[in-house]
């Protein structure tokens, strides 16, 4: 007897792609269906529904038993958890001394958590101040972090008046170029305002640590009618260029990061797109910076410190993409209720309760005749205290 062949599991082409077009179609309008979901804030659940015990496994109801006993004594353990933290802490009045004592306790540990400073005002008040380098960080360190993590290179501006004043701290330093993949270039803004004998030995000694640039961001903030062009935030050159509102230095900067998108493209033999993450203390360029790079003035500036509030990302070519972050006083002065800051204007003088010590230490920094020349004021004595 010859046996019978089986039946084949091969099907036409046609209705093989007649399924696959079929499937791609149902995918296609789950994806659309999910879209429409999560615009109207609905959650879908696609969790199967715990089918319990079935009535064939064995010793099913001293399971259960055991089931409900455990639940029993959870109940109980919380409801004992309750009773005692209501017994230990309302039980009773309690003395005003143990009261003020616990108080004091908790400020104690919220003011170490914090980085707050205490203020006795008197013998019965307290005041809690929180140092200006502490507003700064607690409001924009994250936004300062996401454009480290995110930065193949980080510029860090410091202002050419005071070099050491506006550089981040070298354990801070360390701490950012802890990722073998980052590099740091100092950009020393605003050598306008020194002698040109002290912008080469501050380039001489940064340079020490890290590449070092230094330029002059453009300053003018007009538009002019062409295209959103900008006059200050072009480049000049020649004697005259330090005295001009157009930028000054910004070609060596930019071959620089070019150098960087080069030298990443290496092991794929052609340039790559490289991030760049400028970060600093508040009002000494960066956005100032970005707009020169760019040649067009693509963020807002201003002369009042804590301006920029968010990141802004701005593409100056296909290879490099420019990050600008909001400012961060990255030290506190508290001996000085952040007169350092304040003369660096890293912050905002309306934001300054008593404008006392930094007028002290103004004073203490400056001589008589520089005082009297910059604010035009008289010839005047000086106080019993010098």
């Amino acid at each position: 007897m010859v046996k019978k062949k089986g039946k084949s599991k091969r099907i036409a082409l046609k209705d093989k792609y007649k399924i696959q077009r079929r499937v791609v179609e149902s995918h296609r309008k789950d994806r659309k269906q999910a879209k429409r979901d999560s615009k109207a804030g609905i959650v879908r659940h696609n969790k199967k529904k715990d089918p319990g015990i079935p009535n064939s496994w064995p010793f099913k109801q001293e399971l259960l038993q055991n089931i409900r006993q455990s639940n029993e004594r959870m109940e109980q353990r919380k409801l004992e958890e309750k009773e005692r933290r209501a017994a230990k802490g309302g039980g009773g009045a309690r003395n005003l001394s143990e009261l003020v004592a616990e108080a004091n306790a908790k400020q104690s540990q919220f003011v170490a958590k914090s980085g707050m400073v205490v203020t006795n005002v008197d013998d019965s008040v307290k005041t809690l101040t929180t140092s200006h380098g502490q507003q700064s960080r607690r409001a924009y360190l994250r936004s300062l972090k996401q454009v480290i993590e995110s930065s193949d290179v980080i510029l860090q501006v410091i202002d050419s008046r005071d070099p050491l004043g506006t550089r981040i701290h070298p354990a801070i330093e360390a701490g950012i170029l802890s990722h073998y993949d980052k590099r740091m270039v100092l950009v020393m803004n605003k050598i306008d305002l020194i002698p040109k004998k002290n912008v080469s030995e501050w380039l001489t000694f940064l340079r020490r640590s890290y590449p070092t640039v230094a330029l002059k961001a453009g300053t003018t903030q007009s538009r002019s009618n062409e295209g959103g062009k900008s006059s200050g935030v072009g480049q000049a050159k020649g004697e005259s260029a330090l005295s001009s509102s157009s930028a000054v230095g910004v070609e060596g900067l930019l071959q620089l990061l070019k150098n960087y998108a080069r030298s990443n493209g290496e092991a794929k033999k052609s340039k790559t797109c490289i991030s760049v993450g400028i970060i600093g203390y508040p009002n000494v360029g960066k956005s100032s910076i970005l707009n020169s790079l760019k040649r067009a003035r693509a963020v807002g500036v201003s002369p009042r410190p804590g301006f920029t509030t968010s990141l802004q990302e701005v593409v100056l070519d296909k290879n490099i993409r420019l990050i600008d972050s909001p400012g961060v006083v990255f030290d506190d002065d508290d001996t000085k209720a952040g007169a350092g800051a304040v003369l660096r204007n890293g912050i905002d003088p309306d934001s300054i309760d008593d404008p006392i010590p930094a007028i002290q230490e103004l004073i203490g920094r400056c001589s008589m005749e520089s005082l009297m020349m910059t604010y035009n004021v008289p010839d005047f004595s000086t106080g019993p205290e010098g």
